[in-house]
């Protein structure tokens, strides 16, 4: 069986600040983005794949506290890219690094 590959990109729209240009539509465009590279993986490598969209600042949003720390503090920024719970990537989605990084841990065997 091939190594699953669960995305979740943790967006914070909450950073939009009314009254300014800063973050309007943002998360508009990162969830499309976020379906688009769910769309691609799926139809390169079904069953084998899987894109979560998360607003950090829902109260569905459980589980991301140090993350939401680091937000907080400024030490990363939104969005940030978590492959199998390892946050890889901050400040945008590149679907051409994350394609690269999925290729490596689907061609890197099968679980034990």
């Amino acid at each position: 069986m091939l190594n699953r590959v669960h995305i979740q990109i943790l967006d914070n729209p909450a950073n939009w600040i009314p009254g300014t240009d800063s973050g309007f539509g943002e998360q508009e465009q990162n969830q499309l983005i976020a379906n688009e590279l769910r769309n691609d993986l799926n139809y390169n490598y079904p069953s084998v794949t899987s894109v979560e969209y998360i607003d950090l600042f829902n109260d569905d949003a459980d589980g991301f506290s140090e993350i939401r720390e680091l937000l907080n503090q400024g030490i990363i920024t939104a969005p940030i890219v978590l492959i199998n719970g390892v946050p890889k990537i901050h400040g945008g989605i590149p679907s051409t690094l994350i394609k690269v990084e999925v290729e490596k841990i689907i061609s890197s065997g099968p679980l034990h």
